[in-house]
């Protein structure tokens, strides 16, 4: 893609919040011509390790003995979990995804990037992730990580499974299958799953994305477990897209992890995803603010206090016209992984299903702006950016 393209124009967005795009809006990780990634890389997720007695243990198990003479890492390191797609490899499906991991600094300058991936599909044509492990984001509980991810396969007999899976780590390098999610939340396809890290009133929280009915029906919804590799209960819809005239289809899946502002209060990244009336789609990051202290289980959406809409939208170079074939129509920002550091919050992100990008912003800018959506009236919510 030519740098000297022209950015478009967010059509959605007249509020002033604004997003620093990091690294001049340059990938953070692309395809590497001679890894096994060699084809695209996306949707990525990340977790912040400051610096701590045994999180010490755990850099210097990734990057070496001597790594903290390296003054770049005092305030610790961001692990980087990314969907690494490889060239057609005979014998196996097209387009088969594994997850990579890249190490950076805080401020996201890269330190290392494995040379191998850390999870891959399995090699049974059977199994339930033989065509990928797809769109993974990692929650902290204690000592041990937690990858859910989409176990994709389409069997022999043609049938295609997508399931919410869920991998296991106490080192962040070598991670152990746990299969697919128990309960009711595989009914049908389903993905863009994500974990709270703590437990509300004593259970367990997972947002997941059931692909039922059409698509514009696709929403996030809410599931609850007495423990992270329980039983999942499906306890219903949480959020849907917000329509809008200039498409003719709109759904919704949530990103990363959500992160603390207060007790029982948390700032939620999500995607929209779009069909404009002539097919081409489009994909943009929002903003939620989720109150669990307002939680019914009976009523999932009670927990939302306000969204904020297309915060940041397709516009550079690396996000509009995906180079995947037949997909030049894809625009696409797609959110998987947050953290925040000095008291800004920085977004990684998938960026035309082909790259991996990250952005910044104020978090309190960016809570002040998402608490904004109280008060804007019910007839302007686009024109604001907001949603109550």
């Amino acid at each position: 893609m030519a740098q000297s393209e022209v950015f478009t124009h967010n059509p959605f967005q007249s509020s002033g919040l604004s997003f620093s795009r990091l690294h001049g809006g340059q990938p953070i990780i692309q395809a590497d011509p001679h890894g096994w990634d060699n084809r695209f890389t996306l949707n990525p997720t990340s977790l912040y390790l400051e610096r701590s007695e045994v999180n010490d243990r755990l850099i210097r198990n990734i990057l070496g003995q001597e790594c903290f003479t390296d003054p770049s890492l005092s305030h610790g390191v961001v692990i980087v979990y990314y969907r690494g797609v490889s060239q057609d490899v005979p014998g196996f499906p097209s387009c088969r995804s594994s997850v990579g991991m890249a190490i950076f600094t805080p401020e996201l300058v890269l330190l290392k990037r494995l040379d191998e991936p850390v999870l891959c599909p399995t090699d049974d044509p059977w199994g339930f992730d033989f065509n990928g492990v797809e769109d993974q984001r990692i929650t902290r509980i204690g000592d041990t990580f937690y990858l859910v991810y989409c176990g994709f396969v389409r069997r022999p007999n043609g049938r295609a499974s997508v399931q919410v899976c869920m991998a296991e780590s106490t080192d962040l390098v070598n991670w152990t299958k746990l299969g697919p999610l128990k309960g009711d939340v595989n009914r049908c396809a389903n993905k863009d799953a994500v974990l709270m890290a703590e437990p509300v009133n004593g259970r367990y929280i997972m947002f997941h994305r059931p692909c039922c009915g059409c698509q514009s029906d696709f929403s996030v919804s809410l599931a609850v477990s007495d423990s992270p590799m329980g039983e999942w209960k499906d306890c219903g819809r949480v959020m849907s897209a917000v329509r809008h005239p200039r498409y003719a289809e709109s759904w919704v899946g949530m990103g990363s992890a959500p992160i603390k502002i207060e007790e029982g209060i948390y700032l939620a990244d999500y995607h929209t995803g779009n069909y404009l009336p002539s097919m081409a789609r489009d994909y943009f990051a929002n903003y939620a603010v989720l109150n669990f202290n307002n939680l019914d289980l009976n009523r999932p959406a009670s927990i939302v206090e306000s969204r904020c809409e297309a915060v940041l939208f397709p516009e550079t170079p690396y996000e509009v016209n995906s180079p995947w074939p037949g997909a030049g129509n894809l625009n696409c920002v797609f959110p998987c992984g947050s953290y925040e550091f000095n008291g800004d919050l920085y977004l990684v992100y998938g960026g035309a299903d082909a790259y991996v990008l990250a952005a910044k912003v104020n978090k309190d800018e960016l809570i002040q702006f998402s608490n904004q959506a109280n008060k804007c009236p019910s007839s302007h919510l686009w024109a604001c950016s907001h949603m109550l």
